[in-house]
């Protein structure tokens, strides 16, 4: 029997001034928040555009005339910050600041962050990137790089792993190089790319699901043909990945990972130019997870799960390819995944079940439909505002597929963590929308989303198999 317990105000005291205080105390902190979130946006974007007025922002020659002080040691703000000792060593310091307005269809959303989250309804403003990183060289043999996230600082959601990139990198020639430290591990095209030059606000489900994102390791890695045509990365690392843990809790243990990447038709002489210059990779990573309901789940871009863990036991296995081609103002890129993970004796009796099988696919296509981006690609030729330029405008399309089911086995299919054969589950995803570059700091990403689940039963939201989802990036790399 359950009781139940009411307490009663007495005379002269009315417990509901109380809780409407606190509800108005939470209320003026949300929204002392957001002010102080704003006026850092209006703090960012005057040094941004007064940067992008100077007209030879490609030409480092120019960081000498910028120096503040000679001698051993000397500053330079050209671009950003960077302390020079000399010709021995030198800091620079970077930062990242993603401001997104998101909208969602339906209107609810799991907040990230938290254990076990009830539905709520989504923030329209969301602070996603509030990043400082040191980065620099001691001598032509030594680089490093430490990076975090502010963002629990600044009172928005943050992520059980504030430190990203954080690294030490040897390089003993073109072809031996040697990197440790916290790291991406070597997988995912889209994934290991860099955050300031993604085509997309929205990242491929492919790439949040099936990725396995920064790791602590150690990594060989170098050129094996020069002019970057034929690279490679191999190391071993301490877990799977920080986009496989469940709440910041890792779900495998020690995990090798290698990647080769280049162009291998460069010297193919009987094919057009343009096919010699497309680019390949193959990737593959494999480590023992950690038994328990620790399969990798499936879940849309508002954080709502519609393929839930399963029990695993056994060996992660991913093999990954990609590819990418450019000529002009287009170019089309692709990725292809498949992760297996083994259920050793993870039967009702006992019995080994046939390995959980995720697979996943895009293509991505873009086109350079206003302006021209500079030969390395961070940068309009004609930035706004300085000489009256409008920067440049590209258009981009991405179809992806992801797919969760299990290898053939005995028996009907279920939605049971401990069927021998599960019921599949996939999203079909559009994502499409334009990219204003306006100068090298800054550009503003409008994207939009259709998510169609297959499986009738099993939804996120029950009745619901569309999600749409909607959002306006303002992104400042400086």
């Amino acid at each position: 029997m359950e009781t139940a317990f009411f307490v009663q105000s007495p005379p002269g005291r009315d417990l509901k001034c109380r809780d409407i205080t606190q509800v108005a105390r939470l209320d003026l902190r949300k929204e002392a928040g957001t002010l102080r979130t704003l006026l850092l946006v209006l703090w960012l974007l005057i040094p941004a555009m007064l940067f992008a007025q100077n007209p030879n922002e490609e030409d480092t020659s120019s960081d000498i005339a910028a120096q503040s002080s000679g001698g051993p040691l000397s500053m330079s703000f050209k671009n950003r910050p960077s302390l020079r000792i000399g010709e021995f060593a030198n800091v620079d310091l970077k930062t990242k600041w993603y401001f997104d307005f998101r909208g969602f269809h339906p209107g609810i959303w799991n907040p990230p962050g938290v254990v076990a989250p009830l539905p709520s309804t989504p923030p329209t403003f969301l602070l996603t990137r509030a990043r400082v990183e040191l980065k620099g060289k001691i001598t032509k043999y030594f680089d490093y790089a430490i990076e975090r996230d502010m963002r629990r600082t600044l009172g928005q959601d943050h992520e059980y792993h504030p430190w990203k990139d954080n690294y030490g990198n040897l390089t003993l020639n073109r072809w031996l190089q040697f990197k440790v430290g916290k790291i991406k591990m070597p997988f995912g095209m889209e994934e290991i790319g860099s955050e300031e030059r993604l085509d997309y606000a929205i990242k491929s489900p492919v790439s949040d699901n099936l990725t396995p994102g920064h790791e602590r390791g150690a990594v060989l890695h170098g050129s094996l043909l020069k002019g970057n045509r034929l690279d490679y990365e191999a190391g071993v690392f301490r877990f799977d990945g920080e986009n496989s843990d469940i709440h910041g809790v890792p779900t495998g243990q020690r995990t090798y990972a290698a990647r080769f990447i280049g162009e291998p038709l460069r010297y193919v002489k009987l094919l057009p130019k343009t096919i010699r210059h497309t680019y390949f990779g193959l990737a593959m990573t494999e480590g023992r997870m950690f038994e328990g309901l620790n399969g990798v789940k499936g879940s849309t871009f508002s954080g709502l799960t519609y393929f839930g863990h399963v029990y695993v036991n056994g060996n992660r296995t991913r093999i990954g390819t990609e590819t990418a081609w450019s000529e002009g103002p287009f170019s089309i890129k692709g990725e292809y995944v498949r992760m297996s993970e083994e259920r050793k004796r993870e039967g009702i009796r006992g019995e080994d079940l046939p390995d959980k099988i995720s697979r996943g696919w895009y293509v991505s296509g873009a086109w350079m439909a206003l302006g021209k981006m500079k030969s390395k690609g961070k940068a309009p030729k004609r930035p706004l505002l300085p000489g009256l330029g409008f920067g440049a405008v590209e258009l981009q399309a991405r179809y992806d597929v992801l797919a969760f089911f299990s290898a053939p086995g005995p028996g009907l299919p279920s939605r049971s963590p401990r069927a021998p054969v599960i019921l599949p589950n996939n999203e079909r995803t559009w994502t499409v929308g334009p990219t204003w570059y306006l100068n090298r700091f800054m550009k503003i990403q409008i994207n939009g989303q259709r998510q169609r689940l297959t499986d009738i039963e099993k939804k996120a939201v029950l009745g619901i198999n569309l999600f749409y989802t909607g959002i306006i990036r303002l992104q400042l790399d400086m």
